[in-house]
């Protein structure tokens, strides 16, 4: 069975971190209010990326999303007649239509709605957003649409603290800018044999050094880079910057880093070097 982590980075967001108890937390916790997932983290949109990911990974059918801050309200119509105004129904604004959509695919079908830059939202959609998740009623005008609290879910995003109340329903998962350690990579976690330890080791001293701590994805990336095209430094800065995410390039440049840079690089030349006199060895034998 494909675990949790797996199916995250097979829907775009790689990371060596595990979420499984964080979210066996969301989709067991008891009462009857909408279940509710604040996605909290550094700035950035990781945070996105995992809500979208967990979305999917979920096997939901439906997979809404709305951004605050970017919408234009829609304007009112006003007729004239017989020289009187005459103004038509208001027009569904953009988060009411998603809200009451999600709702009606509620009543029969598993669905989640993400709700990002929740931040940039008048204060006045945080306390509908609260009172919807204990009433399951979305109400504009005098429309209201119920929502099936077992089949819906909703993701919030927001780089700023939630409203209290809103909070209180909702369980909370940091999401880092860049994964932390799980320690450092070991050949067979790249498939790779015993003798690639010689330059995975000075890699993973690097890596730390920066402050990273790249998924398996990018290190296989990257190792496949050292073991095939690396031949110079800049090579190597290039495939580090290219593959990593998160590389801070000034840093990676500096006199602080250069040393751990020579070393890698001295141990690559190295094994390369034993390699092609092994080639030329073989060739003139032939």
């Amino acid at each position: 069975m494909t675990s949790l982590k797996q199916q995250l980075a097979e829907y775009g967001f790689e990371s060596r971190e595990s979420y499984d108890y964080a979210v066996d937390c969301l989709l067991n916790s008891p009462g009857n209010t909408i279940r509710c997932l604040n996605v909290d983290g550094d700035p950035g949109r990781r945070k996105t990326a995992f809500a979208h990911a967990l979305g999917q990974a979920l096997g939901h059918e439906h997979v809404l999303y709305f951004e605050f801050g970017i919408e234009k309200p829609v304007p009112q119509i006003i007729h004239l007649r017989d020289g009187e105004e005459m103004p038509e129904e208001p027009p569904t604004q953009p988060f009411d239509r998603v809200m009451t959509e999600a709702c009606a695919l509620s009543e029969a079908e598993k669905t989640i709605v993400i709700l990002d830059q929740l931040h940039k939202a008048e204060f006045q959609q945080h306390i509908r957003l609260f009172e919807f998740t204990k009433s399951k009623i979305w109400s504009y005008g005098d429309v209201k649409f119920h929502a099936n609290a077992n089949n819906m879910m909703i993701f919030l995003i927001s780089n700023e603290v939630l409203y209290h109340s809103l909070q209180q329903n909702s369980f909370r998962i940091w999401i880092s800018a860049q994964a932390l350690s799980a320690g450092k990579v070991q050949p067979q976690d790249l498939d790779l044999d015993e003798t690639s330890r010689e330059w995975l080791d000075p890699l993973n001293d690097l890596m730390i050094e920066l402050g990273l701590s790249p998924s398996l994805a990018e290190y296989k990336k990257l190792a496949y880079d050292i073991e095939t095209h690396v031949r110079t430094e800049e090579q190597l800065k290039t495939s580090i910057f290219g593959w990593i995410e998160n590389v801070d390039r000034t840093r990676l440049n500096s006199k602080s880093i250069q040393p751990f840079v020579t070393r890698l690089m001295k141990v690559i030349e190295s094994g390369f070097g034993i390699q092609e006199e092994i080639e030329l060895s073989s060739s003139n034998m032939d």
